[in-house]
């Protein structure tokens, strides 16, 4: 153990004999001091520092993408980490604590953009970032924040000393969350799952100090690999901690398993008529490889292709009027995908969607009723309501999701089938961001309080129960708004389908196709990618492959950018929780559960109009 872990041990000490035999009070110190770190090291390993740190090594290629992703599973850990104990510390007290966890965060935050700037930047090539940073620290140091044996870690030198420097800080991090679990076991009031939580997070900790060992161990001062070492076997040392921390070319994980990052062909096919929709969706279905990974999969679980159960996740809980159709998968063509499952010998198909917030504040709002109302219902399949299908799942990565739909859970072969629908955070909400629904509800991953992000909870999804196929409806009445997503007054008229086994690489064509060149646009597709793979370059598209004519999209002028960059903001901090982002509800189908009043009534309205969030002429 190093000079870091004996200081860090001699602060916990110290914090257990001021708080003496008040847990609580420890509990809480804990959490602040545990949010703090994890925000720090959160900016500090951020990928984009850490792909241009590695980018720099003399060392090849091979080596520099083990080196980077499990570095970027290392930062998504503790991005997980902080959000998951910043919700809890909300959660547990009043205002006074929660400004505390503000301005702790705060403080994280700024250390770590000062710590990484000190470590990896070199005054040269960032005058004005290392004067700050020196600043910073020096301020630290005189408040007690940054102790001495700290200090001589944080200069510019190998990458190997800031490895070597981060074994004994994860160490250190690994002894708080252990403290922290065993005092949420002696606490009655808390949640246990809180306490498994914790241990979990100990644990992720743990293996993230085996990992900068390894790494520490690997490299020499010059930045090169040291003797003996070859890519080869730092891959199996790295394998040895967990199989995520490795690049997705690298795990032993078969296409039918999980074909999510894959990279496989996509097929895009689109018509000059409106007439020929049925026809052209139908060749989708058939020459996008729909069959063959039925089959595939059915040779993967030992199971005929008869007793397949499949499960087809559409979207149209966002739908809100039978004037505007353009945030819901077109009702014919779900029955046209089931009645050709049922041709290849598909027997169980289900229909799984989830509730979304809108039945907070309106009638009629469950799954089989909106469904009812839209016209999606057909002996072909039977619907199911996530919500009401919930079962316990222990997830094998991740935090704050402990539940999946049993149907979705149970199936063989999974399709997802959303509507293409433009989006202010994601840029277009597709096949990936369309599973979201088939855990917990999505506003329990939205606002301040949440313990996982919505990126994490998708994520979690995805990696234990992912979709086999996707499939993006792009036909007609595509919403290309601000808000499209939530509907849109000027749909557009694509007249094409997206179809192929690997979400992330049917998503990313749909994406270019509507001028989205980099998945940091997108924060699922960005997550997606870290978590899973994929490769833009090398997806073959069959098919059309031009962009989609008039997609205006949420930065299509100044005021519309402007909006898009307040949107999460302002929807997580000041809407209501949602209440005051709703559209135009058909008030005889979904009445609201109480009386809209005044202010209330003129806010959304507003709201609407900013947004340009109103039903097409044609269907009012």
């Amino acid at each position: 153990m190093g000079a870091v872990y004996d200081e860090f041990q001699r602060e916990l000490a110290a914090m257990r004999k001021r708080c003496g035999d008040d847990a609580r009070r420890e509990l809480i110190q804990l959490f602040l001091l545990a949010l703090e770190r994890e925000e720090l090291v959160s900016i500090g390993y951020r990928e984009s520092l850490m792909k241009e740190r590695i980018a720099a090594m003399p060392v090849a290629n091979d080596v520099k993408e083990l080196l980077r992703h499990a570095l970027v599973w290392i930062w998504k850990d503790e991005e997980m980490h902080t959000i998951y104990i910043r919700g809890a510390i909300l959660k547990l007290g009043g205002w006074k604590l929660r400004t505390q966890a503000f301005l702790t965060q705060a403080a994280g935050g700024v250390g770590g953009w000062a710590g990484s700037v000190m470590q990896h930047s070199r005054w040269s090539r960032a005058p004005f970032s290392r004067l700050i940073a020196t600043l910073v620290t020096a301020i630290g140091g005189l408040a007690g924040k940054v102790p001495r044996d700290v200090k001589q870690h944080l200069q510019t030198g190998p990458f190997r000393n800031f490895c070597t420097f981060n074994i004994d800080a994860e160490l250190t991090a690994a002894v708080c969350w252990y403290r922290i679990t065993e005092l949420a076991e002696s606490q009655p009031d808390l949640d246990m799952q809180l306490a498994r939580d914790f241990r979990r997070v100990a644990e992720d900790e743990d293996r993230h100090g085996k990992l900068f060992e390894i790494l520490a161990g690997a490299l020499t001062d010059r930045d090169t690999l040291a003797e003996g070492i070859t890519a080869d076997s730092l891959t199996e040392q790295i394998r040895e901690v967990g199989e995520e921390f490795l690049p997705r070319e690298h795990r032993w994980i078969s296409n039918s398993q999980n074909p999510i990052g894959s990279g496989q062909h996509v097929l895009v096919l689109s018509a000059k008529h409106s007439d020929r929709k049925r026809e052209l969706f139908r060749r989708v279905l058939l020459e996008g490889g729909l069959r063959e990974a039925i089959q595939a999969r059915a040779s993967a679980v030992g199971r005929p292709v008869e007793q397949m159960k499949i499960a087809i996740k559409p979207t149209f809980m966002l739908g809100y009027h039978r004037g505007d159709l353009s945030p819901i998968t077109d009702p014919e063509l779900v029955d046209d995908l089931a009645a050709c499952l049922r041709e290849f010998g598909c027997a169980d198909i289900v229909l799984v969607e989830g509730r979304n917030i809108y039945d907070r504040f309106f009638r009629n709002r469950s799954v089989h009723q909106v469904a009812e109302y839209f016209g999606i219902n057909s002996d072909n399949y039977r619907v199911v309501d996530t919500e009401e299908d919930q079962v316990l799942h222990q997830y094998s990565r991740g935090m704050a999701q402990y539940t999946i739909a049993r149907a979705w859970r149970d199936a063989d072969f999974r399709i997802s089938f959303p509507k293409l629908r433009s989006h202010p955070i994601e840029m277009a909400l597709l096949t990936v961001g369309n599973i979201e629904w088939v855990g917990g509800r999505c506003d329990e991953y939205l606002f301040l309080e949440r313990q996982a992000d919505r990126a994490t909870a998708v994520m979690m999804l995805l990696n234990d129960f992912p979709p086999h196929f996707g499939i993006v409806d792009a036909f007609e009445n595509v919403p290309d708004g601000l808000v499209g997503v939530m509907g849109c007054q000027k749909p557009i008229h694509p007249m094409r389908f997206y179809a192929g086994p690997d979400a992330l690489a049917v998503d990313t064509i749909a994406l270019r196709h509507i001028g989205v060149q980099q998945f940091e646009s997108s924060s699922l597709l960005r997550s997606t990618a870290q978590w899973f793979g994929g490769s833009r370059n090398a997806i073959e598209v069959k098919g059309e492959d031009s962009p989609i004519e008039n997609w205006r999209g949420p930065f299509h002028n100044e005021l519309r950018s402007l909006l898009s960059i307040m949107a999460y903001p302002v929807y997580v901090m000041g809407s209501g929780r949602g209440s005051l982002f709703v559209p135009e509800m058909d008030s005889q189908a979904f009445p609201p559960l109480r009386r809209e009043g005044l202010l209330l009534r003129m806010t959304r309205r507003a709201v609407r109009w900013l947004l340009g969030l109103h039903r097409p002429v044609s269907g009012s």
